[in-house]
């Protein structure tokens, strides 16, 4: 499917369930959404057949190069520990949490298992990721 199509397609489905929906470009979306704690910024990229959902910011890489250091342990435990998901570094040094899987297929229940996990591990890891960077 064309990359507008899956764009308009995730865009509907969290409009529905009641999320904000900006479209930034073709083929990304902004969102945000609460959690029990906080509310986290969501953004959703259509590139080569694929679909990625980011939490982003989770956190900001420090400057300091000790805190740099901690911060990368924690994300590669991290990775090794969570399902479905993965936190990773974008070209700013900000700390993202993603989920991503081919767009051919898409239907409404991996959209919302996405956003499922994206809620959850965003809620359970930001505080202690953002004590190392504080």
């Amino acid at each position: 499917m064309e990359k507008l199509n899956e764009a308009e397609k995730i865009e509907a489905f969290l409009q529905e369930q009641g999320w904000p929906v900006t479209r930034i470009g073709p083929g990304t979306l902004r969102s945000s959404f609460r959690s029990a704690t906080a509310t986290f910024p969501l953004v959703v990229q259509f590139d080569d057949g694929w679909v990625k959902l980011m939490v982003l910011p989770i956190a900001r890489m420090p400057a300091d190069a000790a805190k740099a250091e901690a911060l990368y342990e924690k994300l590669l435990r991290l990775n090794g520990e969570i399902m479905l998901a993965r936190f990773s570094l974008d070209e700013d040094g900000d700390v993202l949490l993603s989920v991503e899987f081919p767009a051919g297929d898409l239907d409404p229940s991996e959209i919302r298992d996405s956003l499922d996990v994206l809620t959850y591990y965003a809620e359970k890891h930001q505080p202690e990721v953002k004590a190392i960077t504080s």
